[in-house]
């Protein structure tokens, strides 16, 4: 399956190789550290310092959000492939199981959150004739970033002051780009919350049907992965 890549308009990207379902050797315990996890995924806060080398590691499939601008080297294992990129804040990107080992070789700080699914298989693409889909509800504030046969990433930006309609959202992932602060009306009892958002705060959201208004000072930015 190819990589697909949305970046978005402020700096940014993300971390791009991914790891095997059945982990043959952990992620290195000084980089890289679980955040979240139950029975659908497990999420990885990544931060390698400017020349820290990974040994040989593993992840599952997944989603990966890059916090930072960032160059990293990684080499397959065990075919020994070498692949060099730069990296942009709030890229985002599929990544295949994969094996291999990483060095930061950039003068910042390589920070990634990688969402990955335990799912082995692939669920069913809902058709997209639901009104009350966030992609068509919100369309002036959600925008589809890829989707696959195992999730759906969206971008979400809603400006000071900006309401968004009622809507619907597939339990998943929400990873917030900035902090904000939102007023949610959730269905079907009406129940008020207001929510602070934190940059980088991974965090698990049921399915949910609600409107939500931005009720802070400063643009309200997520990344939000759903699964099939």
């Amino acid at each position: 399956m190819p990589v697909m890549s949305r970046p978005l308009s402020i700096p940014g990207t993300l971390f791009a190789a991914a790891c095997l379902c059945h982990a043959q050797q952990p992620p290195a315990a000084e980089t890289q550290k679980i955040v979240l996890e139950n029975d659908f995924v497990r999420v990885w806060d990544i931060r390698v310092p400017p020349g820290v080398f990974e040994p040989r590691h593993s992840h599952a499939r997944g989603v990966t959000i890059a916090l930072s601008d960032y160059d990293n080297e990684t080499v397959s294992d065990p075919e020994r492939k070498v692949n060099r990129s730069h990296t942009r804040f709030g890229e985002v990107r599929w990544a295949e199981p994969v094996t291999h080992e990483a060095r930061n070789t950039g003068t910042t700080e390589q920070h990634v959150i990688r969402i990955e699914l335990k799912k082995d298989s692939p669920g069913a693409v809902p058709p997209r004739a639901d009104p009350l889909d966030s992609l068509v509800a919100c369309k002036d504030t959600q925008k589809l970033i890829f989707e696959n046969a195992f999730a759906r990433v969206i971008e979400e930006r809603v400006p000071p002051g900006v309401g968004q309609p009622k809507h619907r959202h597939a339990q998943g992932v929400l990873v917030p780009l900035a902090n904000s602060t939102v007023e949610s009306v959730d269905d079907p009892d009406g129940r008020v919350a207001q929510r602070q958002l934190k940059f980088g705060e991974a965090g698990w959201r049921d399915p949910v049907v609600h409107a939500v208004r931005n009720i802070g000072q400063t643009e309200l930015l997520n990344i939000r992965v759903e699964l099939r």
